[in-house]
């Protein structure tokens, strides 16, 4: 369709040929009628003032909350709306289908900030959406309440000796941390508007959960999940525990002394050794590693037996002949910066029999071993292998019956059993200089290598590898079903830059070759075991645990430090074991925190319910959404969940992690009470953090949060807040029955039509966890299409026409569904908002809370594609009559469209030309046919004159009311006439 427009050009008056007071008679308001002035410039008597007759908007809803005002007003919603009662009403009285949401436990340690932030409103707005779907939900929060961290913590502020203080003072004081920091997390959580099970929430020190915590290990230890061994795992030494891969993170500055060393070689086959140019060469195995303090522990060389190998002869001295992968010969001529003439090439299998000797022990000989891992692109194509010190280690050794010996102790220090002169050196700093001294005869080369290289996540310190006896959970038993469960779990968001499938987490658990649950610290639950002191054999059994389940109801969980071995062991007990008291000890090891936290799947979904949802951070997929699926699929066979979704962290606006160290940390309490200097950390409210978490946390990993950002959110708030009041008030003497549709416009209908839509797409939105989505959409929905599209175009009618007129009336009723289904879409986001707009309504007579009161949806009827069609025409020529308006004031014209076929058709739909009139914004339309469907609108200056009540000019005569005015004024109260 194209549009042609006329436009009589009435503005140049020098060009119509009219005199100053006809032009300012028929077209001009530049001298207003109410000026005093009369067409000739003389004075003229005062016209009459119509203010009164107006029906404007009415409310006591404010326009903004000032600082002083916004922390007493959602205070006082908080109490007057019932959000603490909530999650309980709503278990008692909704009767839909329950949605299940298990709350990831949050750390007991430290003030509440923006992590906790984005977690517990994200899970608050889910919640808040099915609520509103009719859901009865399931959120029971909970508390990590164990580990190192908090054991740290309550160390390094001890006054007095660490090394004076009992296992029982640690964790009495650790005790003491955890509650004060769940007291203080749990009063912030609550102040956000969280809806939950606050009465019932799982702490993991509680003794319940602990109960359930011993019979679970119990089950898995006899299903054969779990067992005890040696094996390597990540050490600190700066905690003297083992870690698990979720506690560590990766410095990828790390220095490391690596080093070209060569290992004598004591026989190699037949077929390798006749290419030895003579029996006076000597030759060696060429090998690089970042890790030689491991070397005394060394038990093989591993190559792999489908790559090329060579022999090379060392230009600095030809009696030297080295072995070593032939793709690296370039590599390694350039590091040690001389010639390596290749003198033979074998395939790696060729090795198979190879013998060197021991690099501190040249008595000692040791096998070539093949090996799927030996990899390429670093260093020499083989590998020293020390099985205490590395998981492809510790396999090769356990395939080949290698001895896994461990020379290094808790402390990270050479142990008594190592070579004399290491013994009690630390093997990250001395120890290792120590071991390159006493090898320097035999490293061809030396160099500090940048690389990325795992930390304790608390000390900040490096960690090791060390095989020591720990207690491990059998993955490999169990993670092929896990993989296969989890082909049923979405993961949300879908798309954008975090993880939207389940491929990563299977992946994980795919490498994943054993998870280590046993912990060298006190602050933490222990594992329910007693050993033979003879054997050091494990002794457990169903009785022993529930004796020890007595025990804790009886003393405490301290039970385990603070009874001696006679009551912890009864004989009776210790004889159907055929043992005595005096073969028997108590652990020392606690249970690692993700064991902890893993099966509280088992203490809160009780009757073997699945959660609809896991909420976590996207580092979850390495720590409790991996636990959680673990233990689950060993006891139950099953997953605990049915989707996943995933946020990102809060980062600063130049992308910076926010730390201490940095400056950059914003405090969440900051944005909703203001900080110190109210100026620069004004008070925005909670409903402001709660925006901000849903525009950003569900599209990126890194969630930016700065002074504009969190302004910007506040902005946002507060054009929805404006149009939300101008509703109230436009509805004010609205009775609370529905309106009959004699009198809707079609921008009535049009605008029911846009709700329905609009409603569908924000449920949809909400379904898919595309929380940033519904802001954009709420947005762009009330700044558009209902402030300045419906509000707009219908004021006239609202404040003009009579106060019972259906027109007006549908006017309004229209504005009360635009009012509720808006204030539906914001609740989960914004719930303190919408209580508040609901305590201001005008047609809730009974003033139930929001969330209490039932939830009204678009009906289907609304759904009217038929008058979107008619309206988008309608509209394309009001945007021609804006664009090309000589006046500011469209309604000082008169509009004539010409066209014909379905425009016209389309335009023929509106019921009168009142219709047109309001959605054109101008005083007179009219409709005529023309030759073809190219349309034409001519804009003529208005033949009648202004109305001094509704500033329209539709008035016959000047200074006096239109006919529509005349009518409304003439049936109003005589009070009301009065005040004219």
């Amino acid at each position: 369709m194209t549009l042609k427009v006329f436009l009589c050009d009435f503005c140049l008056r020098h060009k119509l040929g009219i005199g100053k007071a006809n032009f300012i008679r028929q077209f001009g308001r530049s001298i207003s009628s109410e000026s005093g002035l009369s067409s000739d410039g003389s004075i003229k008597k005062k016209v009459k003032k119509y203010t009164h007759t107006v029906i404007l908007p009415k409310t006591d809803f404010p326009l903004r909350l000032d600082s002083s005002k916004r922390t007493e007003t959602e205070s006082f919603l908080f109490d007057k709306c019932k959000f603490s009662s909530l999650y309980k009403w709503q278990r008692d009285h909704v009767s839909g289908p329950e949605f299940i949401l298990h709350d990831g436990p949050p750390y007991a340690n430290g003030k509440p900030h923006m992590g906790h932030a984005i977690n517990k409103i994200l899970k608050d707005i889910t919640v808040r959406h099915h609520l509103l779907l009719g859901h009865k939900i399931h959120f029971v929060p909970g508390w990590d309440c164990h580990g190192l961290p908090i054991e740290l913590k309550v160390l390094t502020e001890s006054e007095k000796d660490i090394s004076a203080l009992s296992p029982v003072e640690i964790r009495h004081r650790a005790r003491k941390f955890a509650e004060a920091a769940i007291a203080d997390q749990l009063s912030v959580f609550r102040s956000w508007g969280i809806m939950a099970d606050w009465s019932k929430c799982y702490f993991t020190f509680n003794s319940e959960y602990i109960k359930n915590q011993f019979r679970l290990f119990l089950k898995m230890y006899d299903m054969g999940f779990i067992y005890r061994g040696v094996k390597p795992v990540f050490w600190s030494p700066s905690s003297r525990s083992a870690l698990a891969e979720s506690e560590l993170e990766y410095n990828p500055q790390h220095r490391s002394t690596s080093v070209f060393l060569r290992l004598s070689v004591s026989s190699l086959p037949s077929s390798i050794a006749a290419r030895v140019p003579s029996e006076s060469h000597r030759s060696y195995a060429l090998v690089w590693t970042t890790t030689p303090w491991t070397l005394p522990a060394n038990q093989a060389v591993c190559f792999n037996p489908v790559f090329q190998y060579c022999l090379v002869v060392d230009e600095a001295n030809e009696n030297d002949v080295y072995i070593l992968a032939s793709e690296e010969v370039g590599a390694v001529q350039e590091k040690l910066g001389r010639n390596l003439p290749v003198i033979a090439t074998f395939p790696g299998s060729a090795l198979r029999g190879a013998m060197y000797r021991h690099p501190f022990a040249p008595h000692k000989e040791l096998p070539f071993v093949a090996a799927g891992h030996v990899t390429t692109g670093k260093g020499t194509g083989l590998v020293h292998t020390a099985p205490a010190h590395g998981p492809d280690d510790f396999l090769v050794g356990l395939e080949h019956r290698m001895p896994v010996e461990c020379l290094v102790d808790e402390s990270g220090c050479y142990t008594e059993d190592s070579i004399p002169e290491l013994r009690g050196l630390p093997v990250l700093s001395s120890g290792s200089e120590k071991v390159l001294q006493m090898l320097k005869a035999a490293i061809l080369h030396t160099e500090v290598y940048v690389h990325s290289y795992p930390y304790d996540w608390r000390t900040k310190k490096p960690v090791i590898v060390r095989a020591s006896q720990q207690w491990f959970i059998d993955t490999g038993a169990i993670k092929s079903t896990a993989i296969e469960k989890l082909r049923d779990v979405k993961v949300y968001p879908e798309r954008g830059s975090l993880t939207g499938n389940t491929e990563y987490l299977s992946s994980q658990l795919e490498k994943r070759p054993y998870w280590c649950i046993s912990r060298q610290r006190v602050w933490g639950v222990p594992i329910p075991v007693l050993y033979d002191t003879r054997t050091q054999t494990p002794v457990i059994s169903r009785d022993l645990i529930e004796h020890f389940c007595n025990l804790l109801d009886k003393n405490g969980s301290d039970f385990w430090w603070t009874q001696p071995l006679n009551i912890l062991a009864p004989g009776d007990l210790l004889a159907q074991h055929n043992l005595d008291a005096d073969h028997i000890e108590r652990g020392k090891d606690i249970l690692d925190i993700w064991f902890d936290s893993g099966i509280s799947w088992s203490s809160v979904l009780e009757n073997d319910k699945v959660a609809d949802l896991y909420l976590e951070g996207v580092d979850q997929f390495n720590g409790w959404f991996q636990s959680s699926l673990m233990t689950s699929v060993a006891v139950q066979g099953k997953s605990p969940y049915r989707s996943l979704f995933v946020h990102g962290f809060a980062v600063d606006e130049k992308g910076l992690k926010m730390s201490k160290s940095l400056g950059n940390v914003t405090n969440p309490e900051d944005i909703t009470h203001g900080g110190k200097d109210r100026k620069v950390q004004p008070v925005y409210g909670v409903d402001t953090l709660r925006w901000w978490v849903a525009c950003h946390a569900t599209q990126r990993a890194n969630i930016p949060v700065s002074p504009s950002i969190i302004q910007a959110s506040a902005d946002a708030v507060h054009k929805i807040r404006i149009v939300l009041r101008f509703l109230l008030g436009a509805v004010h003497d609205l009775a609370p029955q529905n309106v009959p549709e004699d009198g809707f416009y079609m921008l009535d209908h049009y605008l029911l039509h846009l709700l329905h839509d609009f409603d569908k797409q924000v449920q949809e939105m909400f379904n898919n966890y595309q929380y940033n989505s519904v802001c954009k959409l709420i947005t762009n929905f009330v700044t558009n299409d209902v402030s300045a599209l419906y509000c707009h175009l219908t004021k006239d009618r609202l404040y003009c026409h009579a106060q019972d007129a259906p027109s007006r009336r549908a006017c309004q009723s229209v504005m009360r569904h635009i009012l509720e289904t808006v204030t539906t879409a914001i609740a989960p986001v914004l719930p303190f908002l919408a209580e508040e707009v609901f305590l201001h309504h005008p047609c809730k007579k009974d003033k139930e809370p929001f969330f209490f009161s039932p939830v009204k949806r678009p009906l289907p009827e609304w759904n009217r594609p038929e008058v979107a069609t008619a309206i988008d025409v309608a509209l394309s020529v009001k945007q021609v009559i804006n664009k090309t308006s000589p006046l500011p004031n469209t309604w000082e014209l008169d509009a004539a469209v010409i066209t014909s076929g379905s425009s016209l058709r389309e335009l023929k739909k509106f019921s009168s030309p009142d219709e047109l009139s309001e959605l054109f914004q101008v005083s007179c339309v009219s409709l005529q046919e023309g030759a073809d469907e190219e349309m034409k609108v001519v804009l003529t200056p208005a033949k009648q004159h202004l109305c001094p009540r509704c500033r329209r000019c539709t008035s016959d005569s000047r200074d006096e009311l239109c006919a529509r005015c005349q009518l409304v004024v003439s049936s109003l109260p005589v009070k009301t006439a009065q005040a004219i």
